[in-house]
Order: C-alpha cells, then structure tokens, then sequence
C-alpha cells in the first residue's frame, strides 16, 4: 500500500507547509465530519469552502445531460477538495461528493484565496494538486473507452485503499456501477472474478482487499502511471 508522509493533522498537502505556515493556517479553517453522499461542489454554482480532508474518500464526478454522473477521479488526505477554486473559476459540469466518511480541515473560499496571495508554497502545493486532479480527468476519458471493466474496478479498489489506508470498504454493486459508468449485473461479473481469484472478499457490500500485490497486476496501466506522477507526499 501507498504510504503518505506524516502529515500536518492529517492533510498531506498541507503537511508540507512550514511548522509556522500550517499552524497558522489551519487557525483559519474549522474541522468538520465528512458526511456519506454530502455534496461538497455542485456543478454550475459557486461554493463557499475548501476541503483538505484528513480522512476519507471524495469523488470528483462529471454529469452529462440524461445520464448518471460518471466518477472521474477521487481525493483523499493527500490533496484537496475545491483546488480549482485557485483559478477562480468554478466547475462547469462536476461535483464532488463525499464517498467515505471522515473528517477535513474546511476554510471559506475568501480566506482561502487570500492565503494563496500571502503564501507562496501553499499557492505552488495547491497548483500541483490541481494539475494532479485534471491528469485524472483526462486519463479517465481513455481508461473507460478502452480499459476492462475489471481492471477498472482493480484500478478503482486500489485508488481507494491508498486514500482511505484500510483494506475494507463498504460499496453496494449498484454504488459501484454508478461510479464506473456500468449496469449493475456487470460490476457484480467484475466482482465476482476478483472474488473467485482471492483478490477480494465481497459480500452485501462489504469488500475486503485479500492480495494487493494481485489487484495491482489486474488493475489497468493507469494505476502505475498515476503513481508515477502523484505528488511525493
């Protein structure tokens, strides 16, 4: 598994900050509980906080007019929830909702830029996790064109662990299948090939990884190529 660095409260990202940097900032922001299906952005509206969580899992999803809205990357502890915020723009057509429950550090969106002016590591830490989370969204488009479903879903089981840092994770089928784009019957095909296998144990939602070491090998190229580019933190 994916170790992160040890971390300022829980935050990588913010982790990396001078002892002085991250205490004052974290001064600014309130810890909050991330709530399952709490939705942190919505799509084609303005928001009003930032999240850098120090625990759980958040998706990033792209919505098309008369379809589910399609996962297109995750965040966790090591990064940020509303970086595109430091371009001042807001999402045309995605959303972020909370996937695994936790907890983050949440600043308003003022302070938020504010510290950005004032702090130039915080602005260069922040424009990295920015350029991760787009690198995410473009591989997205290509790995559901022409990547298995269940690589995918290998490739989606070992993004989250990174993140979460626990081996269990508890997903119904049909939450799956909205994620990967897919019917439900095809996810419980996927699972149930990485269950015959040992990779995993999945029963009523509760999933358990078995053998990292295998999901890797059956996950798609773009967990190793997303590991090779991900912020070292």
């Amino acid at each position: 598994m994916a170790i992160l660095k040890p971390s300022n409260r829980g935050n990588a990202l913010l982790g990396q900050l001078p002892r002085a940097l991250g205490e004052r900032f974290l001064a600014q922001c309130d810890d909050v509980e991330l709530v399952v299906d709490e939705r942190l952005v919505f799509a084609r509206r303005s928001h009003a906080q930032v999240h850098f969580p120090q625990a759980g899992l958040i998706g990033v999803l792209a919505e098309v007019g008369g379809h589910e809205a399609l996962e297109v990357a995750v965040i966790g502890r090591e990064s940020v929830d509303g970086a595109m915020l430091a371009l001042g723009v807001a999402p045309s057509a995605m959303r972020s909702v909370v996937l695994v429950g936790g907890r983050a550090w949440r600043i308003g969106v003022p302070r938020f830029r504010a510290e950005l002016d004032a702090n130039a590591i915080l602005r260069r830490l922040v424009d990295r996790a920015v350029t991760q989370l787009f690198a995410q969204v473009a591989r997205a488009v290509p790995c559901t064109r022409f990547h298995s479903l269940p690589s995918r879903l290998a490739l989606w089981l070992l993004r989250a662990q990174d993140r979460v840092g626990e081996s269990e994770l508890r997903f119904t089928h049909l939450r799956l299948a909205g994620l990967l784009g897919v019917q439900r019957s095809a996810v419980t095909i996927a699972a149930g090939r990485l269950h015959r296998a040992g990779i995993i144990r999945y029963s009523r939602g509760e999933l358990l990884i078995l053998d990292r070491d295998r999901l890797e090998h059956a996950a798609c190229a773009c967990y190793s190529v997303g590991r090779r580019t991900r912020p070292p933190y």
